[in-house]
């Protein structure tokens, strides 16, 4: 059953009351007509709940913008969302093309810093992000009483004499629903083992982010990565500040009894908007967790960044003896869910969740 203003509906009930699906919601292809995005395709996407995204055909079907009932969830860049004919994949230049939006994909050969791994030159956070979709799909169909709102592609990372990889990307939600499902399946075909390295680079921005945020998450140690890092706490929060050098964290998580992590940013100063955010996903796909806090002017997000690896680069996660390989005809598959908090009893929810687990592992 679809829920859309206050109650449930049938598909028969909908149907009498509208001509047209997009008249509630539903998924529109459209193409970028101007500045370095000229010519790149997006599916913009609504729910009909107030959830609405933009997902970036030509940037690896990463999701952009992002807003629930007027409310900006995510943070944009000053570079904007650029065609991937901008995308500069030496050393440190990813960052004149990173948009920020709800998240990016950072791999699938590099995640973290620029390094040299056996002779090989690799940029920050890999390539992936830079590559255009294939055989995209967008399909609105009715599951029973539910409607279903997916977008699909394949993403490929391949070289010769190197590695060759896609992402078979799955993103989909439903009408009324204020959830997003990202299912990600990615296969090596060539014929040597690869590494894999990925991350979802989720990007949370103002004004989810300001002084009054709490980040709600089941850690067991934090690490920071470096002095710069030990400064401060990783869970306290600033407004913009000039000069300010990000700050990066490694996190222990604990997941629940069907082995999720789920962890929140939330606002209660938002509450005639939307409290917050969450993200959920199997730990054994997605193992590691890094925080990205960045409280400058302009650069004012939080990253929160599950991922299979750490943003040390391939170089040391080998040198550590944790760097992952996908063989050749294998498929590894991961997935994510990203929702929105929009009521006291959701916020108390997910807190009471956490808390319980938190007091369970002292």
């Amino acid at each position: 059953m679809v829920q859309l203003f206050g109650r449930e509906w049938s598909r028969s009930e909908i149907s009498k009351r509208v001509g047209n699906l997009s008249q509630l919601g539903g998924a529109r292809l459209f193409e970028f007509s101007d500045g370095k995005a000229r010519g790149a395709r997006g599916v913009d996407v609504r729910t009909g709940s107030g959830l609405a995204f933009t997902i970036l055909l030509d940037r690896a079907m990463d999701i952009g913008p992002a807003e629930f009932a007027g409310c900006p969830l995510s943070w944009q860049s000053c570079t904007g969302f650029a065609h991937p004919s901008c995308f500069l994949p030496l050393g440190n230049q990813w960052l004149r093309t990173f948009g920020g939006g709800l998240f990016t994909t950072c791999g699938l050969q590099n995640v973290g810093a620029s390094n040299l791994d056996e002779g090989e030159q690799l940029n920050l956070h890999g390539m992936i992000t830079g590559s255009p979709a294939e055989n995209v799909r967008v399909d609105q169909h009715w599951n029973g009483d539910d409607l279903d709102i997916c977008v699909e592609g394949t993403v490929r990372e391949a070289a010769v004499f190197g590695p060759n990889l896609t992402l078979q990307r799955l993103i989909w939600t439903r009408l009324g629903e204020k959830k997003i499902f990202i299912e990600d399946r990615i296969t090596n075909q060539g014929f040597s083992p690869s590494p894999l390295l990925i991350l979802y680079h989720i990007n949370i921005g103002w004004p989810l982010l300001d002084e009054s945020t709490m980040l709600i998450i089941p850690t067991e140690k934090v690490h920071p990565r470096d002095e710069e890092a030990e400064k401060e706490k990783h869970s306290s929060f600033t407004s913009p500040r000039g000069g300010y050098r990000e700050k990066v964290f490694f996190h222990e998580l604990i997941p629940d009894s069907s082995g999720y992590i789920q962890s929140a940013v939330v606002n209660p100063n938002l509450q005639s908007l939307c409290f917050g955010i969450y993200v959920k996903y199997p730990q054994r796909e997605l193992p590691r967790f890094t925080e990205w806090k960045m409280m400058g002017e302009g650069t004012y997000v939080l990253g929160i960044e599950p991922g299979n690896c750490g943003v040390l680069g391939r170089a040391e996660e080998k040198k550590r003896g944790t760097l992952q390989y996908i063989m050749p005809g294998e498929t590894k598959t991961f997935h994510l869910e990203i929702g929105m908090i929009t009521t006291p009893e959701e916020l108390d929810q997910i807190s009471d969740s956490i808390n319980n687990l938190l007091k369970m592992n002292r």
